[in-house]
């Protein structure tokens, strides 16, 4: 048995998320991938990491795991819930217990969360379990996908080189102040799918990095990257992508261009992750409704 789960990116809404307001995650492919094995081996999987722990509390010692991750353990693209996500999977099928959205949240923050600190969003988890743009409000208890709907524009994801440990810096982290000013951000990109109006996604890509960098929430490596790609004629936005921007750039650039700037890109040395070619559109891994009888795993 195996399972594929996408890397996520936040298009819009890191740090909001945290708050439970609106957030706009990329789901892209290649996807990490999840095998069920024999023996008792557990092979990608840190023990202390939430998906070690969630497989250490079912306690199943003739069944082992293989984790195979493509991006080779660069940051930013959800690996750590991707896992949790697949592994959560494995034991609802190991104990024939169907998987909903609400048991498996509960799980992720059993796991995830000691309460030091801010506690994780659970986007992430969310998005992965889905597919192509998620949109999501935990406060509202909404999820919603959008295909890519923008003909004019694509997107490319960067990799910066560098690596953040999101949960420690959760644990060191306050929500600012002006976390709404965020979520009427991330309501105009929505607004943006919703119309298929590629202007007023532009806006608010640009407008949310601003707001990141004036409060001090952009690395300086990925501010640095992100001023000089600024200054170029062929990219509309960008942004820095999930704790601090720190791991994953986007570029926003017109369709006409996308292969010719991802071969730029290519010869100056940067490592593409995805485009908006990559969107994933598999089938989501989990129903997108709540059960009216939640399940919890023992």
């Amino acid at each position: 048995m195996k399972w594929r789960i996408p890397a996520k990116t936040f298009l819009l809404g890191e740090y909001a998320a945290v708050a439970g307001e609106s957030a706009i995650v990329l789901t892209t492919s290649p996807c990490f991938e999840l095998s069920l094995a024999n023996e008792a081996t557990i092979q990608g999987i840190h023990p202390e990491s939430p998906a070690g722990q969630w497989w250490a509390h079912h306690r199943m010692p003739e069944q082992g795991l293989l984790w195979h991750d493509p991006y080779q353990g660069r940051g930013g693209l959800g690996a750590s819930s991707a896992q949790f996500l697949a592994v959560y999977l494995a034991c609802s099928y190991l104990l024939h217990v169907t998987p909903n959205r609400k048991a498996m949240l509960d799980a992720y923050y059993q796991s995830a969360w000691r309460g030091d600190g801010l506690k994780p969003s659970g986007y992430d988890v969310l998005a992965q379990s889905q597919h192509r743009c998620v949109s999501i409000n935990r406060q509202r208890n909404v999820i919603k996908t959008y295909d890519w709907v923008f003909k004019d524009i694509s997107f490319l994801l960067l990799h910066s080189g560098q690596k953040l440990a999101t949960h420690y810096h959760l644990q060191r982290t306050t929500l600012p102040s002006s976390i709404n000013q965020l979520a009427v951000t991330v309501n105009l990109a929505e607004a943006a799918f919703e119309e298929i109006n590629s202007e007023w996604l532009i806006q608010a890509v640009n407008t949310y990095q601003q707001q990141l960098a004036d409060l001090h929430l952009v690395a300086p490596h990925s501010l640095h990257h992100l001023n000089a790609f600024r200054a170029q004629p062929d990219v509309l936005a960008a942004k820095g992508c999930g704790a601090l921007g720190a791991d994953v750039l986007l570029l926003v650039v017109p369709s006409n261009c996308l292969k010719t700037k991802v071969k730029e890109l290519r010869l100056e040395g940067w490592t593409i992750l995805a485009t908006s070619d990559d969107l994933y559109t598999g089938r989501a891994l989990m129903k997108n409704k709540p059960h009216k009888t939640l399940e919890i795993l023992p």
